[in-house]
């Protein structure tokens, strides 16, 4: 059940032949900024089924439906920042095998540049078994597969891509030490870093100087700044502001909190903090909701947004990304966030 979204207008191609050049000639013409964007991270393949609840020990119960989907929070982010109109280059790592070739295929088809996303003859591309429950919530085991294979030269390699990118949006499904040397060139490269920081693996200390904008939620947050290895998620704002502070302090620019049905919250160097509210939405699955968020976040202020606009748009792509089953089918267009905000507090995304 793979998605093979359609690229509106034929942009996405235009930007995956010609770059940046591209943002100019669109901009010329009045249709509005385009951010180039770099994703590092993983690629998994989503084995996905329904279940009326999480089994308990030893049990075993009956499910539901079943899907196969692409998935991965670097592949997720990579697609959902092409399909919110970015220029999105690829970088990552998948086996010689059949689903690595069908998540490339995907990624090629939806305007993602795929040239820098390696194939390994001796590792499986990754895999994630997940379990959605009634309510709409999931429950993932990941076998990292080929994703564990990211190494410093692969980030030397993409050199090229941060030097040419607005932004660079990095995961922590691939090895951290990876992750670090990513954010240092990017950083050094003169582009915006972005670090979804789940799940939460230790980093070195230099690393959060290189991040412009962390994203993590509250669990995470307590993680990173505690050490703590069983974090509630009941923290008061007050506390969430003191360990968002925290992260402030180690050289991060931009802390942004997402707390689920509770919205979120985005702690800034030299400005005033501010909560934003969360779009109502029947919710169907919540696998792909995290990252719909970020690349929505990374694409508006790489296009010039204010975090306060920024934030709104990627409330509500993460919003949609719950109305549907499956992490890349339920990434949304651009044109499908424009809308909610339209409906809801009038035009955030212009």
């Amino acid at each position: 059940l793979l998605c093979y979204p359609h690229l509106p207008g034929g942009s996405g191609i235009l930007r995956g032949l010609i770059g940046k050049a591209a943002a100019k000639i669109l901009q010329d013409k009045e249709v509005g900024p385009v951010a180039a964007v770099t994703v590092v991270g993983s690629l998994n393949m989503d084995l996905v089924i329904r279940a009326p609840r999480r089994p308990r020990r030893g049990e075993t119960i009956l499910g539901g439906a079943f899907g196969m989907t692409g998935g991965g929070k670097g592949s997720n982010q990579a697609l959902a920042a092409a399909r919110l109109d970015a220029e999105a280059f690829m970088v990552g790592a998948v086996g010689d095998d059949d689903f690595g070739r069908r998540l490339r295929t995907v990624l090629d088809q939806s305007g993602v540049n795929c040239d820098r996303v390696e194939v390994h003859q001796d590792a499986v591309t990754g895999v994630a078994v997940i379990t959605v429950t009634d309510d709409g919530e999931s429950s993932i085991v990941l076998s990292r597969g080929a994703n564990a294979t990211l190494d410093a030269t692969a980030m030397q390699r993409a050199s090229d891509l941060f030097r040419r990118s607005d932004a660079a949006l990095f995961q922590m499904e691939v090895p951290p030490e990876t992750v670090a040397v990513g954010l240092r060139l990017a950083h050094d490269a003169g582009c915006r870093t972005f670090l979804s920081a789940e799940p939460p693996f230790p980093l070195p200390t230099e690393a959060w100087e290189c991040t412009d904008c962390l994203v993590l939620n509250q669990k995470a947050l307590d993680v990173y700044v505690t050490g703590n290895a069983s974090p509630s998620d009941l923290q008061s704002d007050e506390e969430v502001c003191k360990m968002a502070n925290q992260m402030l302090d180690r050289g991060v620019q931009d802390v942004v909190v997402t707390r689920s049905a509770r919205g979120g919250q985005v702690f800034s160097r030299g400005a005033q903090p501010f909560a934003f509210d969360p779009f109502k939405v029947h919710v169907v699955d919540n696998t792909g909701a995290r990252d719909a968020f970020c690349a929505a976040l990374c694409v508006a202020l790489a296009e010039g947004m204010t975090m306060e606009r920024a934030a709104r748009f990627a409330s509500a792509a993460g919003a949609l990304a719950c109305t549907r089953i499956g992490a890349h089918p339920s990434l949304p267009w651009r044109h499908e966030v424009e809308a909610l905000l339209d409906e809801t507090e009038g035009d955030y995304a212009g």
